[in-house]
């Protein structure tokens, strides 16, 4: 659909909000289309990390309200949403401008990495608007801490980016002309790793942290047993005898 893009450069695939006027509001047709860059990414060998950004003035002010107002009725789209219907494999960083609220700060959560630049403002407001900020009510708490997160989500109050980076809400804060660039710089950090390691690495914290350390410590061992018999192993070790740069297939 138009108003999301994607695009391939290398190992890092772009996908980009393009409803600007809109302050890149998300319809659930967005959704959707964000999910299936995802999936074209996850299906992509060439691909090894994904940066998701916003058009405009805003990395995503949430969810249309004048679409979520039309609904006759409730659906349960948010657990699905994020638990299957942006559910990739590849890390995803979020390179975030301006407004990141609501559902759009779901989003960003949802992201493995969020570097954000200094326009950025973050904030739950459903509560003023008699809805329940559900994914990052699941989420939010593990991320940052309880205290910050229930004043995030009660109070409706937006936080900027030195804040969001004083609570652990982003890894990073930099210059506006600088978002992109360093997001892709990150991307290219990663994509130089093996993707077997990289893969293997996202899941198991991902799956380990609704664990119990035991089972977390058992999937580990699964995961590292694949890891050590891998041909990206083999290679990874004899570049390091060799005193050169690893050529990993994944």
């Amino acid at each position: 659909m138009d108003e999301i893009g994607y695009s391939v450069d290398g190992h890092i695939a772009s996908v980009q909000l393009l409803r600007p006027e809109k302050l890149n509001a998300m319809t659930d047709e967005m959704y959707h289309a964000i999910g299936d860059a995802f999936k074209q990414a996850d299906a992509d060998p060439q691909v090894r990390c994904v940066v998701i950004s916003g058009s405009g003035r805003a990395f995503t002010s949430g969810h249309d309200l004048l679409e979520f107002g039309e609904r006759q009725a409730w659906k349960p789209w948010s657990a699905e949403r994020f638990d299957n219907g942006l559910e990739t494999a590849k890390p995803v960083i979020a390179a975030i401008n301006g407004y990141c609220l609501a559902g759009g700060l779901e989003l960003a959560l949802y992201c493995d990495i969020r570097i954000c630049d200094t326009t950025a403002q973050f904030g739950c407001p459903e509560p003023r608007w008699g809805i329940l900020h559900g994914y990052g009510a699941l989420r939010t708490p593990g991320l940052i801490g309880t205290s910050d997160a229930m004043r995030l989500l009660l109070t409706g109050e937006f936080i900027d980016a030195e804040e969001a980076l004083r609570i652990g809400l982003v890894s990073q804060v930099v210059e506006p002309a600088d978002l992109i660039s360093t997001a892709n710089e990150m991307a290219a950090k990663i994509a130089v790793n093996s993707p077997l390691a990289i893969r293997l690495t996202k899941e198991l914290a991902r799956r380990g942290r609704d664990m119990s350390l035991a089972d977390g410590l058992r999937l580990y061992q699964e995961y590292s047993r694949l890891s050590f018999s891998s041909d990206d192993a083999r290679e990874g070790t004899r570049a390091f005898a060799e005193r050169r740069d690893p050529e990993y297939q994944g």
